[in-house]
């Protein structure tokens, strides 16, 4: 989500690139990997967020959506809406509701405001009594995280670049070997290995930062019910009494053909520390008990809906200890490109030019941001995640 915009930014600056991309796997539970969190059929976009550099960073990607699909013939963004929601009182609305109410006030043409009444009027949403929300009704909805991947390479390959279907075994002084053996020399390499970036040992420095192993239900629809869902926007919203909150994707077709509805979110789960650890999650279909907790949920927010079935998924998400991507060049030849943090889907063109950035060895501070991006580091030599 952030490796395929840099090369293609690069690739359009002039640059001679080589963009290792290896193909999702067709069986995740018979591949030995890499793995990605991306392949996926919808992720949520909006401009709505709890912190204004996080909002500039989708603003910026929404506002090239629809130029990446002109260029490239793909769809990619699917503008349903986006209602962001929160509890007026208590411990999450002094850490959550008030921090994205401020975002959203601030931006140009401000999001409507609704209470719990008017979302049900409008949306036929039930959110928690007590909560309040905002709701894009353009420029937030989901985006197709494969046809972005698909966009930015086609267009990638458009300027130039060539496109390697291999992944990346080692990477030692600009030197890249790749699994089927070959290598290959670049006087500068971005790393933008995902989750993966705490132990596939190719940055000089080891990140401070903890993947997570994480589980998504999936509610397959009927088409009825689908079409009665049809004007349902994305929705992020916090339970009653919990202490984090939810992300719920309207009616999406799937490649099997069925609509499904997918809800996700935890604050806590087990690590992943290793390549081998990765491999095994992403081998099973997450936890049971923490999908049916969820679906659940999805039932109280969508009240007297019918599931046909439901199943849950493994996915994986990072988070760095500053709660930003690092995007810094750590040596003459390498450049990290890393922590999507939760958001690199809708933000990761916009991260992907201040990567390109970054490698051709020019600085981001003037770029709007309060962050600079800069990474956190604990030694000299990646070996396991953080």
């Amino acid at each position: 989500m952030m490796g395929a915009p840099c090369a293609r930014y690069l690739a359009e600056a002039g640059a001679r690139v080589a963009l290792i991309a290896p193909p999702e796997p067709e069986l995740k539970s018979a591949s030995q990997g890499p793995f990605g969190s991306h392949y996926d059929a919808a992720r949520i976009t909006r401009r709505v967020a709890a912190d204004p550099d996080w909002s500039l960073l989708s603003r910026r990607s929404i506002d090239r959506y629809r130029d990446l699909e002109n260029r490239s013939g793909l769809s990619i963004f699917h503008e349903a809406g986006a209602l962001m929601s929160g509890p007026e009182d208590g411990q999450m609305a002094d850490s959550f509701t008030n921090r994205f109410l401020a975002v959203a006030e601030a931006l140009p043409r401000s999001p409507l405001q609704m209470g719990t009444g008017d979302v049900w009027e409008r949306l036929g949403l039930a959110l928690p009594s007590g909560s309040i929300a905002t709701y894009e009704e353009t420029q937030g909805g989901w985006i197709d995280p494969r046809a972005m991947r698909d966009a930015q390479i086609k267009l990638t390959r458009a300027a130039g670049a060539v496109v390697i279907a291999h992944a990346a075994t080692a990477l030692d002084h600009g030197r890249v070997t790749l699994a089927d053996g070959t290598r290959i020399e670049a006087d500068q390499v971005t790393v933008a290995t995902g989750p993966h970036a705490g132990s596939d040992g190719f940055l000089p420095r080891s990140p401070r930062m903890k993947v997570w192993s994480r589980t998504i239900a999936f509610a397959r629809l009927s088409e009825d019910t689908g079409a009665a869902l049809a004007q349902m926007p994305s929705v992020i919203f916090v339970p009653q009494g919990w202490d984090h909150d939810l992300y719920v994707l309207p009616p999406v077709r799937y490649p099997d053909g069925h609509l499904y509805l997918k809800i996700g979110g935890q604050l806590d789960s087990p690590r992943i520390r290793s390549a081998d650890d990765m491999r095994d999650w992403y081998h099973g279909q997450g936890d049971i008990t923490v999908g049916e907790r969820l679906l659940q949920e999805l039932s109280g927010l969508l009240p007297g809906i019918p599931f046909k079935t439901t199943n849950t998924a493994p996915c994986a998400v990072v988070w760095t200890s500053t709660g930003f991507p690092y995007i810094e060049r750590l040596d003459d030849t390498v450049t990290a490109l890393i922590g999507g943090n939760g958001a690199a889907a809708k933000c990761g063109d916009e991260l992907g030019r201040l990567g390109a950035m970054v490698s051709m060895g020019q600085e981001i501070s003037d770029e709007g941001y309060v962050n600079d991006f800069r990474g956190a580091w604990a030694s000299e030599k990646a070996t396991a995640a953080d």
